[in-house]
């Protein structure tokens, strides 16, 4: 097999003063929740997370490496649903997602890689949930930002292909504890066109949140567009949790 793409964000970063406050010791805190009332709402688990505990680390990019395997050696199988929640030991749609994002056309299949002994080279699986869809099935970009509202989630057991750097060194990034799992989150004001031809200076700005972890021992990474970041701490506590658990100050 052979590496064969690269890709990351824009270098600039979001417009200055665009992210969240900073805690003391430099992780950024999240903003409160949705209602802005300060009262998490009702969760059917009792289970509830506090956006004080959580750590938006700045980010600096998304990098996505593509592989290539030799088809005399290796053999592509579609898996639908149904063998995907079997390989996993569950439906790996999150409990939540927020209100108005639909599934996309096969959300929750997995195009899985096999060695011709039958061994699994990879199994990573996609998941995405927005706003609308144009006919191909590709997310709809929403309002004047040139991106789409909604999240994506990648699941692989065998190791995923993505990665996110942050601003600060590896060592120095704050992972927040939910439940006893280390879940790291980044944050990023994402610039869109079009730009202005003297200054340069975007139309906007939308929020990109990302969320990495590991659970049963499979990697998971959510990426998500113009949403809050309540909702997205939503969506991984009740990946953690296995129902919807309430989000608070």
């Amino acid at each position: 097999m052979f590496l064969t793409a690269l890709a990351a964000l824009p270098t600039p970063l979001g417009r200055q003063g665009a992210a969240p406050p900073e805690r003391p010791g430099g992780a950024i805190a999240g903003p409160s929740a949705e209602d802005g009332s300060g009262d998490p709402g009702p969760a059917a688990s009792g289970i509830s997370v506090s956006m004080g505990a959580v750590s938006f680390n700045a980010l600096a990019a998304e990098m996505d490496a593509g592989l290539w395997y030799d088809p005399a050696l290796y053999d592509c199988v579609h898996w639908d649903r149904e063998a995907v929640a079997a390989y996993y030991g569950k439906d790996l749609t999150p409990a939540y997602v927020p209100s108005g994002l639909l599934p996309a056309p096969g959300s929750g299949t997995a195009s899985v890689v096999m060695d011709k002994s039958g061994g699994i080279a990879a199994d990573t699986v996609w998941l995405g949930f927005y706003h609308d869809y144009y006919e191909d099935g590709s997310p709809k970009l929403s309002g004047d930002a040139a991106a789409p509202r909604g999240f994506s989630m990648t699941v692989s057991k065998t190791g995923l292909l993505s990665d996110c750097l942050y601003l600060l060194p590896e060592d120095e990034v704050t992972p927040s504890d939910l439940g006893g799992t280390a879940v790291t989150f980044g944050y990023r004001s994402m610039p869109y066109g079009p730009y202005d031809p003297d200054t340069h200076a975007p139309s906007g700005y939308y929020d990109l949140y990302v969320a990495e972890f590991t659970l049963d021992g499979a990697e998971y990474q959510i990426v998500a567009k113009q949403l809050e970041a309540d909702e997205v701490v939503k969506v991984v506590a009740s990946i953690l949790w296995g129902e919807e658990v309430a989000v608070g100050p």
